[in-house]
């Protein structure tokens, strides 16, 4: 999911839903319907099957898609996980197509426009997908993100 959304993003144009569509096939869902104002689609990755039988933290990594004209305009990927007491991390990448619209900035999220450089960009993409398979799981948003490089 995470490098569909990024292969998505290093085009030189905005995706158009059918390109999302051949990606991620029927996995991908429509979440409202479509308006003037566009239209949002997800994909939902998680382990609840292994946290269920207690072999892995509870982890969930979403993708969601807004689409205008049949063109995507926004891509935010969530990834969160809920520790024991309950207690929640999450990070958030939010790629958004059109340029200047958005600074790279670090920390629990990372926005990045097509106007960001070829490193962001794809650096933005990085997370520790380890998350869903590991026993103890990832405490913290900056565990999510052990993967971003920003070299």
């Amino acid at each position: 999911m995470v490098r569909s959304s990024d292969e998505l993003f290093q085009q030189a144009q905005a995706p158009r839903l059918d390109n999302v569509r051949e990606r991620f096939g029927d996995e991908l869902k429509q979440t409202s319907p479509c308006k003037d104002f566009g239209c949002g689609f997800e994909v939902v990755i998680s382990n609840r099957l292994l946290a269920r039988f207690h072999l892995a933290q509870f982890t969930i990594l979403n993708s969601e898609f807004w689409v205008r004209n049949d063109t995507v305009d926004e891509n935010v990927i969530q990834f969160w996980t809920v520790r024991e007491g309950g207690q929640m991390a999450v990070a958030y990448k939010d790629a958004k197509y059109c340029k200047a619209c958005n600074d790279f900035s670090s920390g629990n999220s990372v926005n990045i426009d097509f106007g960001s450089q070829a490193s962001q960009k794809h650096a933005a993409f990085g997370f520790n997908t380890n998350c869903l398979l590991s026993v103890k799981g990832c405490a913290t948003a900056a565990d999510l993100l052990s993967a971003v490089r920003t070299n």
